[in-house]
């Protein structure tokens, strides 16, 4: 073709067989609906013979909502899904998906027609290893900044594909004009989103910079994308065609009938022309994984359910005729009559189950077309290409050829536009086409996310950004020794190098983060016999602006969950008894300091509790005396700290058990009176909380904590929970409805109760359960973020970073001798 000219413009089985043998493996269109056929095919002809390529390139106009007019008359719009857990995941959860796509297929009608296409599109040469991560920031973090962006375009490098997978569903309509076809399209895409939702699948229609972006990504392989709308104009003669096409398409290079050239790069696109007796769900997936830059594309044509059943009795009705002749030739030449060729017999029978599948199973026909194309820089590995996926085909039964002389068409029809250029097809009813799964070997790459290892299918980067997740809150579990801290720390190095305007706050029992914050610049809090640091569980400096009634109900809350904490007998709750007296008591308190113009403290609540008439009251005052009196009084004064510095960790590992849970839940008052405000702040709060099945040892912790889970999402609030034993926890019903409620998992190895207790919550598949089980190496483990979970693995490099983000006891004795304790306050 010439140069352009720019003033131009593991589920059920699906046996495709009965198909196979009723209707054949691939044949011309139907004769039916030939006279509104004939326009759209006439248009086709007109772009396989177009002689420049901008008049080639299948569709006439680009919108910037996304909307493309695809030829007149035909208008295309296209989404594109997010991946799910399919592969690994349990057959209960494998049939639900096959079941939603089945509805989402038959939900096309017969005036429409869809693609489906996944994409393996390279990360560009120029990113590879010369990515920035992070940006420098301030002078604490800027030498991590450095090392961290080394340390990842190495492993980029390490990717076995280095490829980004696209998952595009797009569909057209007819209709008069633009205007005309955009509440069609419109309702298409919201019943379609809603469809995939159903399995977690997160999906959004593309605008028309993204949906160039797509076809360019296509047409110009490996070229850098510079579009934009400015550089369009009434005055200047380009359209988006002059900013997206190559400049060359030869579709016979070296004399090749089989493949095409555009620019520098050779290409070629493969039909699937036949299926096996029985087609499993992972045939596609085998060729999506595969480490080279292709796209799968399966076009889908359904045909009214009235010219499906009679096409089918047609068939049937001439196999009829063709055994009654076989049977007066068996009777002429004295044979018996009631043996006849196993291959009619085997049609008969499929094509009766398959008229059955259309009366009564829901089952829909559809014209179909499977397409595959790759590309390469040379026509040597291009053949490489093609080889392995043929060769993986065939090994899943597939019977892929090339499309000889008709590159043309393919190139056109492998364009997420949703035209079929190719007029070769076979019939598949609905569960065929469903069992052809998009989703293959996850990958997680988001922009703007963190790092938290390397996929162990693929070695690409996992990158994620918990903020893009319905429910950013999350936990991060393992076994002791099995990288749990060493993964938090990363994520918190993460946070802060990547989102400077964000803060985060740790609560450290047992003394592992000091050294990371003091390095990053932030703010280590002890908490400990002997310090000059107080926290006072009275403070309301963090709700000054709220009403006396709302400060007295928020911290009346603070006092009831301390008072359970501090109960021996603290798993059944409080009784009413104390709470009515605490109550009381915590009002009375801020009456009484109110007209000293000052702020209560736990003196002069013990004091309270000492006047009162009931037993119970003397009781309670008992359990606060040494928080009053002796060496933890550090609780007993006005706050002399806050979190002034965007990095705060909360040092507790000098206190006891029920102390540490003492200093959680007054440092988690404060946490909640900042974070919690009307209007909320236009900050991310990122609070860690290690330990946290300490926090639910009493029904009153948990629903005071349980709280924040649930509301902190709309104050901008995100929380992870670190535990080592989470079979216990999750025995808890708040617990459970925190898991739920959560969208973020990062689980390293897992004790056997552990397992099981993750299995149940998680529903995980048995491969699933192997990524975490006690077979696995430390720092690898399964990412789950909503809908995607991925096996990770991380062999982080010894560093500057390494030694902050490393927690075995001998490193930390080392770093200890070495730099001395992490001080107080500051």
């Amino acid at each position: 073709m010439s140069q352009r000219n720019s003033n131009d413009r593991k589920a059920p089985q699906a046996r495709p067989g009965m198909l196979a043998l009723l209707l054949g493996g691939a044949g011309k269109a139907s004769k039916t609906k030939k006279a509104s056929d004939e326009k759209a095919k006439s248009q086709k002809r007109l772009r396989r013979s177009a002689k420049d390529v901008l008049r080639y390139i299948g569709y006439d106009a680009m919108y910037k909502d996304g909307i493309a007019q695809v030829e007149d008359g035909l208008f295309s719009q296209t989404i594109e899904f997010s991946d799910i857990s399919y592969q690994s995941a349990r057959k209960e959860n494998q049939e639900n998906v096959f079941t939603v796509l089945s509805s989402l297929y038959n939900y096309f009608s017969a005036d429409t027609c869809f693609q489906l296409t996944i994409a393996n599109v390279p990360i560009p040469d120029r990113e590879i290893g010369k990515r920035a991560f992070f940006e420098k920031g301030d002078e604490a973090t800027s030498k991590y900044v450095e090392e961290y962006n080394g340390i990842l375009n190495d492993k980029m490098r390490e990717g076995f594909s280095n490829l980004e997978r696209h998952r595009y569903l797009t569909y057209m309509v007819g209709a008069a004009d633009v205007d005309g076809a955009i509440p069609k399209l419109s309702r298409i895409k919201g019943d379609c989103i809603q469809t995939l939702s159903r399995v977690r699948c997160q999906a959004h229609a593309l605008d028309g910079t993204e949906r160039l972006r797509a076809l360019q990504s296509q047409l110009r392989p490996k070229s850098e994308f510079t579009f934009d709308w400015d550089k369009l104009s009434h005055k200047s003669s380009l359209r988006t065609k002059d900013l997206i096409a190559p400049m060359l398409i030869d579709f016979k290079p070296q004399g090749r009938a089989d493949a095409f050239r555009v620019d520098d790069v050779y290409c070629q696109v493969l039909l699937i022309k036949s299926f096996g007796s029985v087609l499993e769900d992972y045939y596609i997936a085998n060729i999506i994984d595969l480490p080279i830059p292709l796209s799968v594309n399966i076009h889908a044509r359904p045909l009214a359910q009235s010219d499906a059943l009679a096409l089918v009795k047609g068939q049937l009705d001439w196999m009829d005729k063709e055994i009654i002749d076989e049977q007066r030739t068996a009777v002429r030449k004295g044979y018996d009559y009631t043996i006849l060729p196993p291959e009619l017999r085997y049609s008969k029978e499929e094509a009766e189950e398959l008229l059955d599948f259309l009366r009564n199973k829901n089952e829909r026909l559809f014209r179909y077309t499977g397409l595959i194309y790759t590309y390469a820089p040379t026509l040597e590995e291009l053949d490489r290409q093609v080889e392995q996926i043929v060769s993986v085909a065939q090994g899943n039964s597939l019977g892929v050829e090339p499309l000889y002389l008709r590159q043309r068409e393919a190139l056109n029809s492998v364009l997420p536009l949703g035209n079929n250029h190719v007029d070769v097809f076979r019939y598949l009813t609905t569960g065929q086409i469903a069992m052809q799964m998009p989703f293959a070997s996850q990958e997680l790459n988001q922009p703007g996310g963190g790092y938290y290892g390397q996929s162990k299918q693929s070695g690409n980067l996992v990158i994620c950004d918990r903020g893009l997740l319905a429910s950013p809150m999350g936990f991060v579990c393992g076994k002791p020794g099995s990288g749990k801290s060493f993964s938090v720390k990363r994520e918190i190095t993460n946070t802060i190098l990547a989102h400077p305007g964000d803060e985060v706050i740790i609560f450290d029992p047992a003394g592992e983060y000091g050294n990371l914050i003091s390095a990053l610049g932030g703010a280590n809090i002890r908490l400990a016999p002997g310090t000059d640091t107080t926290l006072n569980p009275f403070d309301t400096a963090a709700v000054s602006d709220r009403s006396d009634a709302t400060k007295l109900a928020y911290k009346t809350d603070a006092i009831l969950a301390l008072s359970s904490a501090l109960m021996a007998e603290g798993s059944e709750g409080l009784p009413e008894n104390d709470r009515s007296i605490i109550t009381r008591c915590v009002g009375l308190a801020y009456d009484r300091c109110a007209l000293e113009d000052r702020l209560p403290t736990l003196e002069d609540f013990h004091a309270i509790l000492a006047e009162q008439p009931e037993a119970e009251a003397r009781d309670i005052a008992l359990r606060y005396e040494r928080y009053v009196h002796g060496a933890f009084s550090f609780f007993n004064g006005q706050s002399n700290v806050g979190f002034e510095n965007r990095i705060t960790n909360i040092d507790m590992h000098e206190l006891g058990q029920n102390m540490k849970v003492f200093g959680m839940l007054t440092a988690l008052e404060m946490v909640r009176n900042r974070v919690m405000v009307t209007p909320p702040r236009d900050v991310v709060t990122w609070l860690y909380i290690d330990e946290v099945q300490s926090l639910f040892g009493h029904p009153t912790i948990v629903d005071y904590f349980a709280r924040l889970w649930r509301e902190g999402r709309k104050f901008g609030l995100i929380c992870t929970g670190i535990s080592q034993n989470t079979s216990h926890m999750l025995l808890n019903a708040n617990a459970r409805d925190m898991v739920i409620n959560s969208d973020f998992f990062l689980l390293h190895k897992q004790g056997p109760a552990d397992l099981e207790a993750w299995t149940e919550m998680l529903d995980l598949s048995t491969a699933e359960r192997g990524f975490i089980d006690e077979s696995i190496k430390a720092g690898e483990g399964l990412l789950v973020a909503g809908g995607i979970r991925v096996p990770i693995k991380d062999d982080f490099p010894k560093g500057e970073l390494f030694k902050l983000f490393d927690t075995k006891p001998a490193a930390i004795a080392e770093r200890s001798m070495r730099e001395g304790p992490i001080g107080g306050a500051k």
